[in-house]
């Protein structure tokens, strides 16, 4: 009994030497619905000799602590924002490197989220998002609608049959500017916007002037006119466009997939809340996958090497399968993966089914100058709710402010 007792004293020190052992690497983020995946991986020494140390910070001020913290030299790990030109800042600086493993089995669209201009991936994605039209399954259901419209006459039938009800249409949040240039823009994009045309104004052989574009604006323009959206578009906060998508009060929304996560809105209102996700039924009907960012490693680091097997471990199957069940999102991963969640499935068929495959929210050369599109569609889309701007005029400004810094399409489309 005495040599048992002995025993059992000795491996639970050796345990707790081993805990001890363990470097701790510190990770900033300003997603706290990580929290407890990073929390199932120390508990489980999936990556052993490393304890991985989350800091939270808030949104709204997340780029400046981390710069500040990588300047300091005390943030290892960090996530940040997807896109070359979100990247370039981090590579002036020296802060960052190429990503030295095997990244063959990340999603190609999530792979965005790490390219730089210089065509090399910093980081590994992290997240694939989801991003559509969500639809309130069960109020659409309770008023006779079932079935997804396949095209837009289909799509403004149900709009017309809700709002005869008194339920707001489509409810949209024109004053967060991530939401506009991130969301609405690029998902309108997806559903009405030939993916080789979208290519052509990336690479500056076709003009933001041009109807196939302009569509975009228009289409959004009618259905402001209609009635179709909620009255506060331009001054509506993402929070409440949730609040009233969830109590049933309106429709839809153009929102991400991220809404399934449990800790979101539309649970805590109702706990048993169903979801849709359509795409715009426009001639293309593609949903849009966004590679919501990437984990990257501060290159002068003290723990470099053990900040390099946190990154290299979030490649892995094992991680993106935790991932989904813990953060209830699609992981960036894009092999074959068991998810439990049958709405995250159903996410993940349409991503791997039906995405677009062009991003002009990630393009460099439209957004490594002053205005770039990001802020151009936004400005664009705040006048178009406000009801200044026509969409001929919202895209002439859209090409003009392209222009003006002389970007790669700025000699075909004076």
């Amino acid at each position: 009994m005495k040599t048992m007792t002995a025993a059992v004293f000795a491996l639970s020190a050796t345990f707790s030497s081993a805990l001890q052992a363990a470097t701790e690497v510190n990770f900033y983020t300003w997603r706290s619905q990580e929290a407890g995946l990073w929390q199932q991986i120390n508990d489980r020494n999936l990556i052993p000799g490393v304890k991985v140390n989350i800091k939270v910070l808030k949104y709204e001020s997340y780029t400046d602590h981390v710069l500040l913290n990588l300047q300091n030299n005390q943030a290892d790990l960090f996530q940040w924002a997807p896109g070359a030109s979100s990247l370039q800042n981090l590579i002036k600086h020296d802060f960052i490197s190429p990503f030295p493993g095997d990244l063959s089995d990340i999603n190609t669209s999530a792979l965005l989220a790490s390219l730089a201009a210089d065509n090399q991936y910093y980081g590994v994605p992290f997240a694939l998002q989801l991003q559509s039209v969500l639809v309130n399954k069960k109020l659409l259901n309770k008023n006779g609608i079932s079935s997804e419209p396949s095209s837009l006459s289909a799509l403004e039938q149900v709009f017309d049959e809700l709002k005869a009800k008194g339920i707001t249409p489509m409810h949209l949040a024109g004053n967060e500017n991530w939401y506009l240039n991130q969301l609405v823009a690029e998902v309108l994009l997806a559903g009405l916007v030939d993916e080789g045309f979208a290519d052509r104004l990336v690479k500056g052989q076709a003009c933001f002037t041009d109807s196939e574009y302009q569509q975009t604006l228009e289409l959004l323009a009618r259905w402001q006119q209609k009635g179709y959206l909620n009255s506060n578009a331009a001054s509506e906060n993402y929070g409440g466009m949730a609040n009233s998508v969830a109590l049933g009060n309106s429709a839809m929304a153009i929102d991400g997939g991220w809404r399934t996560n449990p800790a979101s809105t539309f649970y805590s209102v109702d706990p048993n809340f169903e979801f849709y996700f359509w795409p715009i039924p426009g001639k293309v009907g593609k949903v849009y996958a966004l590679g919501d960012g990437s984990y990257q490693v501060n290159k002068h680091s003290e723990n470099v090497d053990e900040a390099n097997q946190v990154l290299a471990f979030t490649a892995t199957k094992q991680f993106a399968e935790l991932f989904a069940q813990q953060v209830n999102e699609l992981p960036a991963y894009g092999g074959s993966l068991y998810i439990e969640n049958p709405v995250l499935k159903q996410m993940a068929d349409k991503v791997s089914s039906n995405a677009y495959t062009v991003s002009l929210f990630n393009a460099y050369d439209l957004n490594k100058q002053s205005p770039s599109y990001r802020s151009l569609i936004v400005d664009g889309l705040k006048d178009l709710f406000s009801n200044n701007k026509t969409p001929e005029q919202i895209t002439q400004a859209i090409q003009d402010g392209l222009n003006s810094w002389n970007y790669v399409g700025a000699a075909q489309c004076k």
